[in-house]
């Protein structure tokens, strides 16, 4: 179901406001605005958790540098290790204990339990996911490159490199569930024939006899989307089994880059290199998927409640939610700015090259 969208001057006209909020431990008497992030902070992927966390903190900094604000935006972090169980125990305790505005989700599979649970609390959910259905429902948005953008940007890139016959090693998820029905159909428009999709489990270990298999069929490239610790394993396993062969894949790899120089990644555009460099500079650290997402997704809330607030009274999360979906003119990292009416943020999809445990970039069209 679409979203409502109400005019601008419908919520600048909307006196329902909620009940203010002060945060009496500190000086500052502004209203108090909380954004929580449940994020990997710890485990496997902690390099990711981290990265994100700092591009929240870095764009809270800069709009504090440019403007004074009329609220107290403050930001609330804790650890799920990517785990659903974890996840879920956090945001209840955003809801009950921290009394958060808006909750903050990477990639599909979080991203679209939350949506249910945001809906559900009437909680402000920005995402940055390959997702279709993240931002279904009124208070979700997702803030990434959409399904069919990334599909057609890898079946160009496989019908460029002359590819006839793809193999495919995949986890089972929400990303990968949604993505590769669109992919096939994508490929099969370009004369490009999956001679072999297989699909790994969290527990499985040894690859070897799978991988075998697949090489036997000798296909043209492979297409890999795996995660630690099944990343590692798969590409040790090339190793054993002698298998030089080119590798694409969308985000995942990065996660392991040590393991797969000369992939190719397909990712999320990661911003302007003026964002980039200021996000290097400022952080120490470099530019990955959902950084400049979870920038974006900072800068929007507080353009929201600084444009529609007095400063006297919060907001409701309704007008929040719908100045945003009505916000045609925000100033993005990424240089352009495209969102629909169902609160999904499009970016373009970009491909790069691991060298060296560091991206390349080549032609992108």
């Amino acid at each position: 179901m679409k979203k409502l969208i109400l005019s601008l001057c419908m919520v600048l006209a909307l006196g329902a406001c909620k009940d203010e909020k002060k945060d009496t431990a500190q000086a500052d008497t502004r209203l108090v605005v909380k954004i929580g992030a449940s994020l990997p902070l710890s485990g496997d992927m902690t390099e990711t958790g981290k990265n994100l966390q700092a591009a929240m903190a870095l764009a809270l900094n800069d709009e504090k540098a440019k403007q004074n604000l009329k609220y107290d935006y403050q930001l609330v972090f804790e650890d799920d290790q990517y785990d659903v169980k974890k996840a879920l125990s956090n945001w209840n305790l955003f809801k009950s204990v921290k009394d958060i505005d808006a909750i903050f989700t990477l990639w599909g599979t979080m991203g679209r339990i939350a949506s249910d649970f945001a809906e559900k609390n009437k909680i402000i959910h920005m995402s940055c996911g390959l997702s279709s259905t993240v931002a279904e429902g009124f208070y979700n948005f997702n803030n990434a490159t959409k399904l069919d953008t990334h599909a057609t940007k890898m079946a160009d890139f496989y019908k460029s490199k002359d590819v006839k016959k793809l193999a495919v090693f995949a986890y089972q998820c929400v990303e990968t569930d949604e993505l590769f029905p669109v992919l096939r159909q994508k490929l099969k428009e370009r004369n490009i024939d999956i001679i072999a999709e297989v699909q790994i489990n969290p527990t499985d270990m040894d690859l070897t006899l799978a991988m075998a298999k697949v090489k036997e069929l000798n296909p043209d490239m492979l297409h890999v989307q795996l995660i630690p610790p099944q990343a590692g394993i798969f590409a040790k396993t090339l190793k054993k089994l002698d298998w030089n062969i080119e590798i694409g894949n969308l985000n995942d790899l990065l996660l392991s880059a040590d393991y797969f120089d000369g992939a190719y990644i397909f990712q999320d555009d990661t911003g302007t290199p003026e964002f980039a460099q200021h996000f290097v500079d400022e952080t120490g650290q470099r530019v990955i998927g959902c950084s400049a997402n979870f920038y974006d997704n900072v800068r929007l809330i507080i353009d929201a409640y600084e444009h529609i607030g007095d400063g006297k009274t919060l907001p409701t999360h309704e007008q929040v939610v719908t100045y945003i979906l009505n916000n045609k003119h925000f100033n993005s990292s990424f240089g352009q700015y495209d969102i629909d009416e169902e609160g999904h943020i499009n970016t373009p999809s970009i491909v790069k090259q691991l060298e060296n445990g560091q991206l390349k970039e080549i032609e992108n069209d």
